[in-house]
């Protein structure tokens, strides 16, 4: 999964609870959900990327991050979104201390973090569309068009 639908469906569930203590577990626990959902992967090993594939990889976090500021500019619950957003981001930080200790470093995590992702190949269309749908949902959380808190 991409970082940007990680990241919103982070806030949407930080736009929905009213604690962080809430807020964290169940963001998190959505990283693996969205991971085990068919979707079109982003780069994953990191001792193989490129050039291309630092910037792909930076301009996802970068859209992610550009739209939750966006929607948290004068937003009374903004905290809570990024709590939530950062919490949900948290699963994919061993991927850091790969490039930083190894390929090696924290690999029972990464084994059973593997467990949870998509093992299939998908096309592309299809692929991108579930985490375009998930953007779009979270989005519809976020604004209140679609809101279970009250």
């Amino acid at each position: 999964m991409l970082t940007t639908p990680h990241i919103l469906i982070g806030a949407a569930i930080g736009s929905q609870l009213p604690h962080a203590w809430q807020i964290v577990p169940a963001a998190a626990a959505s990283h693996f959900l969205l991971d085990s959902i068919p979707h079109v992967q982003g780069y994953i090993d990191v001792e193989d990327l490129g050039k291309k594939e630092v910037v792909f990889l930076l301009a996802d976090i970068a859209v992610g991050v550009g739209i939750l500021t966006v929607l948290t500019v004068g937003n009374p619950i903004g905290e809570m979104l990024w709590i939530g957003a950062i919490a949900a981001m948290l699963p994919d930080f061993h991927h850091i201390s790969q490039v930083l200790f190894g390929p090696g470093s924290l690999s029972r995590y990464q084994k059973l973090h593997m467990k949870f992702h998509w093992k299939r190949d998908m096309k592309f269309i299809p692929g991108v569309a579930t985490q375009i749908l998930i953007i779009f949902v979270s989005f519809l959380f976020i604004t209140k068009l679609f809101n279970l808190s009250s």
